[in-house]
């Protein structure tokens, strides 16, 4: 079901371009202008209200919520914000940045999953088996893999967890690990030189708000990591060709994404969809 995957990506990209959605980020200041560039070259809009007094308002005007939770000091915005677009059955996204390593931030993930329906949530492996076990993982914001953690278990792990939850889990990493709890899709996109950059996980995440806002589905979950990964891929290229470093990269995977097309996710897309 290999193409299935590419092709819905495709449209999805060419949807989210033609309706250019606007997406409420409450992120961490480390990434705001990233996840708000990476919006805008998929087509999409960004706007970033992390005041509590006008969180709910801003998101009732938007498409879908993204809450990352390395804003730690906007977690009242986030609530509030999370509740009104619950209301108006709007996708609500989450990103549990430093979940390995902050028994706070997990606290506060799993109160706000309790209070509303959380539509998808994106982080690596650290913060997913963090999530998952409900217990620490990595010291810090660490996004290296869980040690002696077989794909295979967090594959298990993942699905459990959508399907208890009801939600889709996006496990970044050498192959992305996409689950429903039912479906699950494999991508293997992407570019060593994500990992070396502040905001490649947080745009991420950005731009799932985007793609899920046009359609809540697994295969949406899918198609950000898909298109993500050959941004990434070409941008590494560039770089490698011309002798550039890791600022160019982050600069070439944005232009990447805003040029990419259909055709090229069809030729060097590499997303598999197993049931």
């Amino acid at each position: 079901m290999k193409e299935m995957c590419l092709k819905k990506a495709g449209e999805l990209l060419e949807t989210v371009r033609r309706k250019k959605p606007l997406i409420h980020c409450i992120t961490n200041a480390v990434t705001v202008n990233d996840c708000a560039n990476i919006l805008l070259a998929a087509g999409a809009r960004p706007t970033m209200a992390h005041h509590p007094l006008e969180a709910a308002e801003i998101t009732a005007g938007c498409h879908a919520l993204v809450c990352n939770f390395g804003a730690t000091e906007d977690y009242d915005a986030m609530f509030l914000a999370a509740k009104e677009a619950a209301r108006l059955s709007h996708p609500i996204i989450l990103d549990p940045v430093g979940a390995g390593g902050a028994t706070f931030r997990r606290e506060k993930i799993r109160e706000l999953m309790e209070q509303v329906p959380v539509t998808l949530i994106r982080g690596n492996a650290s913060e997913m088996l963090a999530l998952f076990r409900n217990e620490k993982t990595v010291v810090g914001v660490d996004a290296r893999e869980a040690d002696g953690e077989d794909t295979g278990g967090l594959t298990e792990q993942a699905k459990a967890f959508a399907k208890e939850k009801n939600c889709i889990c996006v496990i970044s990493g050498k192959r992305d690990i996409i689950t429903d709890g039912k479906a699950l899709i494999y991508v293997n996109n992407g570019s060593p030189w994500m990992s070396k950059i502040t905001g490649s996980g947080c745009m991420s995440t950005a731009l799932l708000g985007g793609f899920l806002s046009v359609e809540k589905s697994v295969l949406a979950g899918a198609a950000v990591p898909i298109v993500m990964g050959i941004a990434g891929e070409r941008a590494q290229e560039k770089c490698e060709k011309n002798h550039l470093g890791t600022m160019s990269f982050k600069n070439f995977m944005i232009d990447a994404l805003f040029l990419l097309t259909g055709e090229e996710i069809l030729k060097y897309g590499k997303g598999e969809m197993f049931e």
